[in-house]
Order: structure tokens, then C-alpha cells, then sequence
């Protein structure tokens, strides 16, 4: 019985702990930018975008298609959600002694969530 309390007591405390470093990242920005720069996403820690900025300058020198524009938002969107769950891998990581369960892989950017497109 002890055994399971101490477990239990072991789990609130990693709980709190989670908790208290996912508050203090509720206000981080992760930004994340296409392959040759022209757009930039800004995204929070829990993956809503919060802006996209594209280089006027970079815009006035060459013109765009629309399917290439929206692939490069998609790349600086993909890229800052990549940034953002490594983020978040790392801060939990370290509450979590670095062992990440296996049911949060895909969440941290294995399997699908790696998909283009």
C-alpha cells in the first residue's frame, strides 16, 4: 500500500509540475519561416497560428503564383508547429526525467502530425 500511495503522491506531483510549466508557457511565441524566407508564421504553444507575415520587399522583387504562396505559408506554418512541439517536448521532457510516454509520440511530431500538405 505504500507503494501505491508513494506512486500516487509521485503522480500529483509530476501532474503539478506539468501544469506549472505549461502556464508558463501559455504566453510563448514560436515562430517558424518558409525555406527561402518570404513568409513567416507565428504560432502559440498550443499550435494556433497567431500571425502570418510575408516580406513586402521580398514580394515586390518576384512575382508569385498562388500555389506558390500558399505552399510557402504552408511551410512556415508547418515549420513553427515543428519549433512549437519541440518546445513543448523539451519543457516536458525535463519534468518527465526526458522519458516521453509513447502515447504522446505523434503529438511531439512522429508518425502523421510529420505529414506534407
Amino acid at each position: 500500500m505504500n507503494n501505491l500511495t508513494g506512486m500516487l503522491m509521485q503522480m500529483e506531483q509530476i501532474e503539478a509540475e506539468v501544469t506549472s510549466k505549461l502556464a508558463g508557457l501559455k504566453d510563448r511565441r514560436i515562430e517558424g519561416m518558409s525555406d527561402d524566407g518570404l513568409v513567416t508564421a507565428t504560432v502559440d504553444i498550443w499550435f494556433n497560428v497567431r500571425s502570418i507575415s510575408i516580406n513586402r520587399e521580398m514580394v515586390s522583387q518576384k512575382t508569385y503564383d498562388l500555389g506558390t504562396l500558399e505552399s510557402m505559408i504552408r511551410q512556415a506554418v508547418n515549420n513553427a508547429i515543428s519549433a512549437a512541439r519541440g518546445v513543448l517536448k523539451e519543457e516536458l521532457g525535463a519534468v518527465l526525467g526526458g522519458r516521453i510516454p509513447a502515447q504522446f509520440s505523434g503529438f511531439f511530431g512522429r508518425g502523421a502530425f510529420n505529414e506534407q500538405g
